[in-house]
C-alpha cells in the first residue's frame, strides 16, 4: 500500500512502523506500507533554498506561487542576459553554468578568486536544475523527475536540509529496490 505525503506524513508512518516492528505477521508489522513524498513538498523546499533573501519586496510570507513565478522569470532572465552577452562576443564560450570548471577555478590563489562570478555560476546552475525538475513533473517524465531528486539531494545535504535529503534517498531507494 502506497501513502503519499508530505515529512509530516511520513515521520507518522515511521512512528507506526517502529511501533508495530514486533508484531508477529508481516501484515501486522505493516510491511506492505510505503512512504511516498509528494512531489509538489520537494518543489516548496527547493523554492525555499533558491529563495532571495533579501523579502522587503515580497513580504514576509509571499508565498509558493509567488516565489515559483519569481524563482521561473528570474531564471529565464539570466539565461537571457548569458545569451546576450554570448551573441556579443566572436567566440562563444559557454561558461555560465558550473561545472567541472568550477573546483578548477576555486583551486587557484585567492586572490585570484572571482566569488561573485562563481557563485553566479551556482544560481544558474540551481534554478536550471529548478526549471528542470517543474518541466518533468508537468509533464510526467517520473525517469528525468528522479534525476533531479538525485542533485536536489546533495543540495538538500549542503543547505542543512537533512531531513529531505533522508525521504528522498529512502523514497528512490524504496523505488528501486524494494518496490
Amino acid at each position: 500500500m502506497l501513502f503519499h505525503g508530505d515529512l509530516g506524513t511520513g515521520e507518522c508512518l515511521q512512528a507506526a512502523l517502529q511501533q508495530h516492528a514486533i508484531e508477529s505477521t508481516p501484515w501486522n508489522c505493516l510491511q506492505h506500507v510505503i512512504f511516498i513524498p509528494g512531489l509538489f513538498h520537494l518543489k516548496m523546499a527547493n523554492v525555499g533554498i533558491l529563495r532571495p533573501k533579501e523579502t522587503g519586496i515580497y513580504g514576509l510570507k509571499p508565498g509558493f506561487c509567488r516565489m515559483h513565478q519569481l524563482i521561473t522569470y528570474s531564471g529565464i532572465c539570466r539565461c537571457l542576459d548569458c545569451w546576450r552577452v554570448e551573441v556579443k562576443k566572436s567566440v562563444p564560450s559557454h561558461e555560465y553554468v558550473a561545472d567541472h570548471r568550477l573546483r578548477r577555478m576555486r583551486s587557484k590563489d585567492v586572490t585570484q578568486h572571482d566569488g561573485e562570478y562563481e557563485n553566479a555560476l551556482l544560481l544558474n546552475k540551481y534554478m536550471l536544475l529548478y526549471e528542470e525538475l517543474s518541466y518533468a513533473m508537468n509533464i510526467g517524465d517520473i525517469g528525468r523527475v528522479e534525476m533531479c531528486i538525485i542533485a536536489w539531494i546533495l543540495i538538500f545535504k549542503a543547505t542543512g536540509k537533512h531531513k529531505y535529503a533522508t525521504h528522498m534517498s529512502d523514497f528512490l531507494s524504496n523505488v528501486h529496490f524494494l518496490i
